[in-house]
């Protein structure tokens, strides 16, 4: 696969999590919107980024990193103030993929998101990585969603 379509594979996974992060409630994480983003490699300056593995839950193997992803999660939600933010980011997006969605929604393959470390994603050949943005919704927005 050329590297335009791999970008673009990534792209449209960003996208259809954005979209699946849609369709929960702020009130029920309790903090702001967050999108999964596309980011070149070169114009990041971190030496981590995020990225989505999509999980066969068909297989063992599978079925096992996900119950693995949720522990991951009730820990995070207890040590929260031991992890960085884009370890927060990246639970806090799981937390709610696993709780909102379900098989049904991603079919075979689950997305799960991980940090990963750039030397690893670029050792891989690959130039494109996942970033986040959050939204910081107040007032009136905040409590009609």
């Amino acid at each position: 696969m050329d590297q335009l379509s791999f970008q673009i594979k990534l792209q449209n996974l960003a996208a259809a999590i954005n979209q699946a992060l849609l369709k929960l409630s702020d009130k029920d994480w309790n903090y702001s919107r967050i999108q999964l983003l596309c980011r070149d490699l070169a114009r990041s300056e971190g030496p981590y980024a995020l990225w989505v593995d999509r999980l066969n839950i068909e297989t063992n193997e599978g079925r096992a990193a996900l119950r693995a992803c949720a522990k991951e999660v009730s820990w995070g939600d207890r040590h929260s103030s031991e992890l960085g933010i884009l370890e927060i980011i990246s639970l806090r997006l799981n937390k709610a993929l696993l709780e909102g969605t379900d098989g049904d929604h991603w079919g075979q393959f689950r997305p799960i998101i991980r940090v990963i470390s750039r030397q690893d994603i670029e050792a891989k050949g690959i130039g494109t990585a996942f970033w986040y943005e959050v939204t910081e919704v107040t007032g009136v927005d905040f409590d009609t969603r």
